[in-house]
């Protein structure tokens, strides 16, 4: 008789010991859950909300019988294109892999590259040991016709080109008909991957570009794409972007120029929107020079809780023997192109006001860009994707100047008409 009422009464006692411990999971679950709500925000909760109304209850048809739906690429797209300034960006897994790939100077197509706001066929820019530079196309060139297999297409402006190029495969040879000062040309090339040059060199006698074929390392190529009025002390140093290796490709052209005795420079700018700080630094290394200090402040950042953050030039690579530097730039001089030439007008070694030269834009105003905001990429480790954003604002070594909205303005006689730089620049330097 005890024995059966002891057992009741241990069944009874699991029993409630088995409820208590739901009734806790389940009290435990809301209120981690509420926490986890009360702790994302009013904010994040109400995008979440709005994104299951529309997983759950937006209807389109588009007109072929599919009900429109969105992936997670678009909500991030959306958020960044209508929240974030034009210097933004979302970039899926296989976008961020190519961005970084890119950054690294990995290309893959002909290598020609045109403005975001024009309509045209002209061809903004060449890139270094790209197929393209290769067949002898150049900045300014205007591609009016393509043919591949035998059938030829005319070719009216960008998004036309665009298109025709996406439809050829990778080592099908194709040609392009081509239109320079007048004058047509047609080029012969393929779709390819190459590592993108950023510099290119020349004087009175020689030139210099690095070219290599496929992914092969870069190498020094000697060539007679000389500028013979240049003056045998001056060199001329075309630098298209703060890019790959832009850092070990100035200074193979440096290296160049002090071997074949120049004492001054021509160091152009013109259309380098800018890149990475990392390789401002150090292609700054080469163009700035402070006796206070071996890595000289380049610029400084303020980001949105204020705090600052000095970027440095990364070492002391001046060659003492240069007197003069004069520096190229026009409209489309930009971001860390004007940090480069804020701080070497801020030490002012080889370098001042009376050796800018910018070139007039089509509205006959002579200006940089004035791009003084910098911008930080974020990537998510567990999906790949990835989001750039502004993130702090420049200003020059001294920590109160930013020449963001404004730009580098020249004295008025070294403000030139497009395609005269070089010809003020030999002026200034004589």
């Amino acid at each position: 008789m005890n024995e059966k009422i002891e057992t009741k009464i241990s069944k009874k006692f699991k029993i409630v010991i088995s409820l208590c411990a739901v009734a806790i999971m389940i009290f435990s679950f809301f209120v981690g859950y509420f926490t986890h709500y009360l702790m994302q925000g009013e904010k994040i909760n109400s995008i979440i909300w709005l994104i299951k109304q529309i997983e759950g209850n937006y209807y389109f048809d588009e007109g072929d019988g599919k009900i429109k739906t969105f992936t997670t690429e678009d909500y991030a797209d959306a958020i960044v294109k209508n929240l974030l300034d034009k210097y933004s960006d979302y970039y899926t897994k296989d976008e961020y892999i190519d961005v970084i790939s890119t950054s690294k100077g990995n290309s893959y197509g002909i290598g020609v590259s045109f403005l975001k706001t024009a309509t045209d066929n002209t061809i903004f820019k060449v890139s270094g040991n790209s197929p393209a530079e290769r067949a002898g196309l150049r900045d300014g060139d205007k591609i009016i016709a393509g043919e591949v297999g035998g059938v030829k297409t005319q070719l009216n402006n960008k998004e036309e080109i665009f298109e025709f190029l996406g439809g050829i495969l990778e080592d099908v040879s194709f040609s392009l008909d081509c239109l320079r000062k007048g004058e047509t040309f047609s080029v012969t090339l393929k779709r390819e991957a190459f590592i993108e040059s950023f510099v290119f060199y020349s004087d009175s006698e020689k030139s210099l570009r690095f070219q290599a074929e496929g992914n092969m390392p870069l190498q020094k190529v000697e060539g007679s794409e000389n500028i013979p009025s240049l003056s045998s002390s001056t060199a001329y140093i075309a630098l298209s972007s703060f890019d790959g290796g832009a850092v070990e490709q100035i200074g193979w052209a440096m290296e160049y120029a002090s071997l074949r005795g120049k004492s001054k420079i021509i160091l152009d700018l013109r259309s380098n929107g800018g890149g990475y700080m990392s390789v401002l630094s150090g292609v700054a290394s080469y163009f700035t020079y402070s006796e206070q200090a071996r890595y000289p402040v380049i610029a400084v950042a303020v980001n949105k809780s204020g705090a600052v953050q000095n970027f440095t030039s990364s070492g002391d690579n001046f060659n003492r023997n240069i007197e003069k530097i004069c520096v190229l730039a026009n409209e489309n001089t930009a971001s860390a192109s004007e940090c480069l030439i804020g701080a070497m007008l801020h030490y002012g070694k080889a370098f001042n006001e009376n050796y800018l030269v910018i070139e007039k834009n089509d509205q006959g105003i002579a200006k940089t860009y004035g791009k003084g905001i910098m911008q930080t990429t974020y990537p998510n480790v567990l999906t790949g994707q990835a989001v750039k954003m502004t993130t702090a604002f420049i200003y020059q070594p001294n920590g109160r100047v930013s020449i963001h909205g404004v730009g580098f303005i020249p004295l008025n006689e070294n403000a030139v008409e497009k395609g005269e730089g070089i010809a003020r620049a030999i002026e200034i330097l004589q």
